[in-house]
């Protein structure tokens, strides 16, 4: 018995599984139908920039990833923008997506942040003048971000910005019946309400959650039920 579980260990050590961000595995619900529009809605925006802010886990990379396959956008990394010419970004693509800025903004030395700010401003005119398009995620409302350089500030806060609400129960249960469906698991009703409300809000969450009961149930080959669950999460 030891000798199988040692087994079964290695084997889900060596399935190393990549993340998933399909349209069709995006779960449209109140708390993100108005990202989910204004992603599909594109290029008709009214805006060439547009702001997704939420807590963690929300699925702002997954909007992120389905406007990727969309329109092909680079995703650049704000570290590279003091090494880089602004205009050589421009030369196979005019359409990028800089995600988690507000964590740039909020950890930056000082002397880095005065030059990455000119920096920025300088890509979001480039933005309008060679008729690109931005994604720009972040954890909370640009209007929070500790940004000292003015002009940037006012072209910021000019840009689209919508919200990604924590998701409700009917949201958090639907992914979980998917997520334990994708593992071929068929889960009781009981049991993920019990998930639901006993554990952090997040799809980011509820994906451990249910990688660490498919993992435990194949190594010790128990019934998943509510006991089972409960000394998991």
């Amino acid at each position: 018995m030891i000798q199988n579980n040692i087994k079964n260990v290695q084997l889900l050590f060596d399935l190393k599984k990549k993340k998933i961000y399909e349209k069709d595995d995006f779960l449209v619900s109140d708390s993100n139908k108005e990202a989910y529009k204004l992603i599909n809605r594109w290029p008709n925006w009214s805006s060439r920039k547009i702001i997704i802010f939420g807590d963690s886990g929300t699925g702002k990379t997954h909007l992120s990833r389905i406007w990727q396959k969309k329109t092909s956008a680079i995703f650049l990394n704000l570290n590279k923008f003091k090494k880089t010419r602004f205009d050589n970004f421009f030369l196979k693509k005019n359409i990028f997506i800089i995600e988690n800025i507000s964590n740039f903004f909020d950890k930056i030395k000082k002397k880095d942040k005065d030059n990455l700010e000119k920096n920025l401003l300088h890509f979001y005119n480039l933005i309008e003048e060679k008729k690109g398009y931005l994604i720009l995620t972040a954890l909370n409302s640009p209007k929070f971000w500790k940004i000292n350089l003015p002009d940037l500030k006012s072209r910021i806060l000019s840009s689209i910005i919508v919200k990604i609400n924590k998701p409700n129960d009917e949201l958090l249960s639907s992914v979980l019946v998917k997520l334990f469906l994708d593992k071929q698991i068929l889960i009781d009703k009981k049991i993920i309400k019990f998930i639901v409300y006993r554990s952090e809000r997040s799809f980011t969450n509820l994906q451990n959650i249910v990688n660490k009961i498919d993992k435990q149930s194949l190594i010790t080959k128990k019934k998943i039920n509510i006991s089972f669950v409960k000394k998991l999460i």
